[in-house]
């Protein structure tokens, strides 16, 4: 069995979207003083590699405590896009291919390279989008979650695109990172959240698994 991590670094000193809180690290016990190391953190919820409740998009949606973990277990699809840059769209077009398999793994992540960029201003502005179009056909296909390496889904149609996907119960997975060191384009994926009560999100974990 080998891992393959898909989350970017995560410390209090990391890019967030512009507008939204950096996080915070406060040791508030220490091995010298207590002897034991014990500390408080502030998160940004939608801070790196992170994923959306409905309740992010939707008012009285669903939120962290209440969704169906097992839809951030299991075989998903990796499509690529790598040749997609600043500012290009992911359309169905780009998916058509993989749409037997997307059928049958339910989890569909779009491999595009935008993480390189997590150090830099523009990861937060320039990426490529998601589709309303896609968003739409995807969730015809039953998907139950979706993954990019953007921060986001797209920067103009963001709500819309949004609610499409988690109005009909798919996890959004965003941030991620590594693809392409993935042996194969159907892995095994994992990336619960934390059950945070009224959470609207939360950085993950996310990894794969070759068995």
């Amino acid at each position: 069995m080998k891992i393959y991590d898909l989350s970017l670094p995560f410390s209090k000193d990391m890019l967030v979207f512009p507008g939204t809180p950096k996080m915070e690290y406060i040791r508030s016990h220490t091995v010298t003083k207590d002897k034991y190391n014990l500390g408080l953190i502030s998160i940004n919820t939608h801070a790196g590699t992170h994923t959306d409740a409905p309740l992010h998009f939707i008012d009285n949606g669903t939120s962290l405590a209440d969704v169906d973990v097992s839809i951030y277990v299991g075989k998903a699809v990796v499509v690529d896009c790598s040749s997609k840059k600043a500012f290009d769209t992911i359309d169905v077009e780009d998916a058509i291919a993989y749409e037997d398999i997307i059928i049958k793994c339910k989890r569909v992540i779009f491999k595009t390279g935008w993480s390189k960029f997590y150090k830099e201003n523009k990861f937060f502005t320039d990426y490529p989008s998601i589709t309303v179009k896609l968003a739409k056909w995807l969730v015809d296909k039953g998907i139950v979650m979706i993954g990019v390496e953007s921060p986001s889904l797209n920067p103009a149609d963001y709500i819309e695109v949004h609610k499409i996907l988690l109005e009909s119960g798919a996890a959004v997975v965003e941030g991620l990172t590594n693809l392409d060191t993935l042996p194969s384009d159907e892995i095994f994926f994992v990336g619960t959240p934390l059950a945070l009560k009224d959470g609207d999100g939360i950085p993950i974990r996310a990894i794969a698994i070759e068995f």
